[in-house]
Formats: structure tokens, C-alpha cells, sequence
């Protein structure tokens, strides 16, 4: 069968806001090969142009070195053809490459973007989290009353909630330690990426430095995007976000997680912004995560696949189907 490629644009439910800016749509890439189709999201801080990336898929003759996105989209659609001609999901392959999770899959967690009304928020927080025992909040706005507000209005209303606060390296070094040490306060489980992965290696070693030795677990996220970044930050993070499109790769994925196993690190699973379909494929690396952040097709409008699920104690459900097990709508 022949590859045919195509941008989708998501629309959001709500505008999304990050550190690293607002997003109202989303694009990802669809690769499709019969009836077997996989996704891969495009980023804006990645900086791949989804015109360009589809241009490049359309040539003649693929060329030796691809685009993340391209190079996601084409592993997962492998992936899912060999699924579907043995039967098997792709958990399956994970096992064969990481042998039986030691653990339960780990619960469901929603994210929340940074805050615009906080009234509205603290409702939203409330209600979400009778389903949900663990929640992200993503903090980095810009003003660190408002990042201090965004968790105390957070915990408030979720007492019992565990906090996840993904700063997406938007605080510096002179502001980090000192808000890890303000937000302990709430108690939350970890802190995601507080400084920028501009700063290297450097940066955490001296972020490090700066803490106490009874801090906060500090986890990185952009500062990982492949398994040699995972050593090189061993020493001074406590944990690592994995997430496919970062990766590269369904394989490359597995080889971070072993890398983290290696060197006694946490792993966070987490994924973008995109359809049931792209958050179902990460979803197979879940049992072998400590913590899951796959809700990123809640944000879409326009999500036109079934995949993954959660109960109403906020427990995963996979799809009980082979390769990824997303279905079309």
C-alpha cells in the first residue's frame, strides 16, 4: 500500500497557555498506509513547519534523516502494521524490551493551563478532580504571585489532590530555589522543568547547588530529549518527563525509559496536545511509568478517535484492541 501523508488541525476546547506562549490550534501530522493510520504532533517551540514537513514526505525518495514529527508518525505506523498482523498491542513489544512493570499503571492526572480567572479555575479544579487524583497545574506565567496563587487556589480547592507543577522552564536561576521552596508549602508531588533547558547542564548543576538536600523532587522535561541528555542530568534531577514526540520515536521511548531505570530516575509519561489517537500510542508505555499525564485529547474539539479511557476514580483504560487501538469515530 501506498504512504499518504496529511495535516490535521485540532481546535481547541479553550486556548491553551504555557510558558512558552498560547495556543488556540493545534496541527499534527496523519500517516496512513491502508487502513492503518498513526499521528505525530507538531510543537511550535520545536519549530517544525508542518507545510515544509509534508512537502519533504512527498518527495520521491524519503530523505535518510527526517523531521521529529515525520520520523514519529512513519516508527508508530511500523509499529501499528506489525500490531495488526500478530494480534498483539503495542505494550506487547515494550514488555519484550523491559520485561513485566513492577508496578501498577499509575492514575490518571489532568493539566491545567495558566490561569485567566482564578475564580473559574478553582471551580474547574474542584469539580475535575472528584474523577481525577492527580492533577498538573503549569505554572512559569511570568508573574510569581500569580504561579503562587495558581497552586494555593489549586490546593484549596483539591485537598487531597497530587500536585504536579510543570513551570516548562519559566522561572531563572535567581527565582527558581526560591519558589521551590514558597510552593513546598502545598505540597506537591514534584516540580517539572523550573529552568530553562538553555541554561544545559550547567544550569541544573548549579539549580542543584542552590537547594536544599531535602527539596522538592525536581524533574526535567525539555532539558531530555534523548537518552544521553537522561545520564548527563542524572546526578541533579530526580525524575524525567518522556514523551514520544521528544523521542522521535515508539523505540526511541523505550530506550529512554530504560535509560531513566538505569539510573534510578522517576519517570513521567506524558504526551501534547493531540487526538485519542496520538495519546493511546503513549499510552502503551504506561505501566512502566511512575506517573501518567495523557490527556491532551481532552483539549481538542475536534478529536475524531476512540483510544484510551479513564473510570470514575480516574484509572486507565486501554483499548483492548492490537496495535495502537485507536479507532476512528
Amino acid at each position: 500500500m501506498p504512504l499518504h501523508f496529511e495535516i490535521k488541525t485540532l481546535h481547541l476546547i479553550e486556548p491553551f497557555r504555557i510558558a512558552h506562549g498560547t495556543s488556540a490550534t493545534r496541527q499534527v501530522l496523519r500517516a496512513t498506509n491502508g487502513d492503518r493510520v498513526t499521528e505525530a504532533p507538531f510543537v511550535p517551540y520545536y519549530g517544525e513547519d508542518p507545510v515544509q514537513t509534508l512537502e519533504l514526505l512527498n518527495q520521491a525518495v524519503l530523505p535518510a534523516h527526517l523531521p521529529r514529527t515525520a520520523s514519529l508518525a512513519l516508527n508508530l505506523l511500523r509499529h501499528d502494521i506489525v500490531g495488526h498482523q500478530t494480534g498483539q498491542p503495542l505494550s506487547g513489544y515494550v514488555r519484550s524490551k523491559l520485561g513485566t512493570p513492577a508496578h501498577a499503571t499509575p492514575p490518571g492526572c489532568r493539566s491545567f493551563s495558566i490561569p485567566t480567572d482564578l475564580d473559574a479555575f478553582a471551580e474547574k479544579v474542584g469539580a475535575i478532580s472528584q474523577q481525577f487524583p492527580v492533577l498538573k497545574l503549569k505554572l512559569g506565567s511570568g508573574d510569581l504571585g500569580l504561579d503562587i496563587a495558581t497552586v494555593s487556589v489549586a490546593r484549596m480547592a483539591a485537598p487531597d489532590a497530587k500536585l504536579l507543577l510543570d513551570v516548562n522552564g519559566g522561572w531563572d536561576l535567581a527565582e527558581a530555589p526560591l519558589m521551590i521552596e514558597k510552593l513546598a508549602e502545598y505540597s506537591p508531588v514534584l516540580i517539572e522543568q523550573p529552568i530553562h533547558h538553555r541554561l544545559g547542564v550547567e544550569g541544573w548543576e548549579e539549580l542543584r547547588a542552590l537547594l536544599p538536600g531535602n527539596a522538592l523532587p525536581i524533574y526535567a522535561d525539555e532539558s531530555i530529549q534523548t537518552a544521553e541528555d537522561i545520564v548527563a542530568l542524572s546526578d541533579f534531577v530526580d525524575g524525567v518527563n518522556i514523551k514520544l514526540l521528544k523521542c522521535g520515536s515508539f523505540d526511541a521511548a523505550v530506550a529512554m525509559i530504560a535509560a531513566a531505570r538505569e539510573q534510578t530516575l522517576q519517570i513521567l509519561l506524558g504526551c501534547m496536545i493531540e487526538t485519542s489517537l496520538g495519546t493511546t500510542a503513549a499510552a502503551h508505555l504506561a505501566p512502566w511509568a511512575d506517573w501518567i499525564d495523557l490527556d491532551g485529547h481532552f483539549y481538542v474539539a475536534n478529536d475524531d478517535y476512540n483510544g484510551i479511557d479513564y473510570d470514575s476514580q480516574g484509572n486507565l483504560i486501554m483499548p483492548a484492541r492490537p496495535g495502537i487501538g485507536a479507532v476512528l469515530r
